[in-house]
């Protein structure tokens, strides 16, 4: 019995050695959670590669930013040119001009039309003047023009020119005064006549009121020109 007894006791001795050759490799029941799936482990080694892109996405950006201002910095470059042909455009400026425009300057030279023609640094005067010393005043003011270095004078000299000049003078005062006379129905209605001698304007007509006189004398001595105005010939009546 004791034989049958120990027979059996090998032979489960020779059964169970087999679990526990294999209990370690599953391990016991509270170790068994620390050996991962291999779904598990594949989810790990995914997750583990994703921050290997991450860095490349990132380092696409800085790549498009250069690029855009790459593009910013060449608008500048297009625009530079033309600031720089806005602002390199020279003044243009004449000898001759400049002379004629020292003759306007001057109240004596002023009415009268002088050419100049410019032989090097050499002006050459022509045209008519009044008088001897208005001819002269006309060297003076050449002279003294920067880049000028010689003047030649071939002015005429015309008393009878001053008379000229003043006479047209009136007739331009003449015909101002009465376009600002139209201007006032009262003014037009009364038909003023007018005459100017050397800026001096008279005005004529009849009126039943002194003021419309006053008021069409203020009329005149706004136009340029004028130096006085008469109303002696204007006639102050009442109706017939």
């Amino acid at each position: 019995m004791w034989n049958v007894l120990l027979i059996m006791f090998l032979a489960l001795g020779v059964y169970a050695s087999p679990s526990a050759l294999a209990a370690p490799e599953h391990g016991p029941a509270g170790e068994s959670h620390q050996k991962e799936s291999p779904l598990t482990e594949h989810k790990k080694k995914s997750d583990e590669k994703k921050p290997d892109t991450e860095p490349k996405s990132t380092d696409a950006g800085p790549k498009s930013a250069p690029d855009e201002k790459a593009g910013k910095s060449e608008e500048p470059l297009s625009s530079g040119p033309k600031t720089e042909e806005a602002g390199g455009k020279k003044a243009v400026t004449s000898l001759n001009l400049t002379i004629k425009l020292a003759f306007m300057a001057n109240p004596f030279l002023f009415p009268f039309e002088i050419e100049v023609e410019l032989d090097g640094q050499k002006a050459v005067l022509t045209g008519a003047v009044s008088s001897e010393d208005e001819k002269l005043q006309a060297t003076e003011v050449g002279r003294k023009v920067e880049g000028v270095e010689s003047v030649v004078n071939k002015l005429t000299v015309a008393p009878v020119l001053r008379s000229t000049l003043a006479k047209k003078q009136d007739e331009a005062i003449i015909h101002y005064v009465k376009d600002r006379l139209s201007r006032s129905e009262t003014l037009k209605a009364v038909g003023f006549d007018v005459k100017s001698e050397n800026g001096l304007v008279s005005l004529s007509g009849k009126t039943r009121f002194q003021v419309i006189a006053l008021e069409a004398a203020e009329a005149a001595r706004h136009i340029p020109g004028v130096r006085a105005v008469n109303t002696d010939a204007v006639q102050i009546t009442g109706k017939e």
